[in-house]
């Protein structure tokens, strides 16, 4: 998969064609509705981030704007809006491990009942402007954000690849059945340290 000479590998693509994407990582979910591995999920996507910064990698945080209300058609509005109510008064800001050492980090929200982060105004615009092909993603939760992003990123043509340990699902068993079944059929998947690892000796030709 980090095969420079493969269009189709995120390893073809330098830093200034990859972008890391950090979706739906809001307090509440983290430490509420998230699951239990969604703390852990964080860490890994700090990490990701300090790497991705390190390697000119752009930053892009997806995430929920609370302020704004459903499309007219979507199912489960009034339920939607409560969560949005709620993470209003708590819980709607990113951790602080996302935010550290500022730099040229991105944000793009959508309203409440789109999944898919490309449904973010301004983002896929933003992608193409920059010239940017290949999408690393991380995020809560697997089935939700990240599996729809997963899905409509590979549709619009970009190389996905998600890494693992830096998702989770509210669902037992859900993520590993989205990481083995679902999301590898698309695009790719392994763990941080794989990607840092394999895409380092790729673009430094070793």
């Amino acid at each position: 998969m980090f095969d420079i000479a493969d269009k189709t590998t995120p390893g073809h693509y330098g830093p200034s064609q990859t972008a890391l994407l950090l979706l739906d990582f809001h307090t509440m979910f983290v430490h509420k509705v998230g699951g239990q591995e969604a703390p852990a999920a964080l860490d890994v996507a700090a990490e990701m981030r300090t790497w991705a910064k390190s390697h000119g990698i752009q930053v892009i945080h997806g995430l929920i704007d609370v302020n704004a209300t459903p499309f007219p058609t979507c199912k489960g509005a009034d339920r939607l809006l409560g969560i949005a109510a709620t993470m209003r008064s708590n819980g709607a800001e990113e951790p602080a491990e996302l935010s550290e050492g500022g730099g040229d980090d991105v944000t793009f929200t959508r309203r409440p009942g789109y999944v898919s982060a490309l449904k973010s105004p301004g983002l896929e615009d933003f992608l193409q402007k920059n010239g940017i092909k290949s999408l690393v993603l991380t995020g809560l939760s697997t089935s939700g954000c990240v599996m729809r992003t997963a899905v409509s990123a590979t549709d619009a043509e970009y190389v996905v690849t998600t890494i693992s340990d830096g998702c989770a699902d509210p669902t037992e068993g859900m993520h590993d059945i989205m990481i083995k079944n679902v999301l590898g059929q698309m695009g790719y998947v392994v763990t941080a340290s794989e990607f840092q690892d394999g895409y380092t000796k790729a673009r430094s030709g070793m």
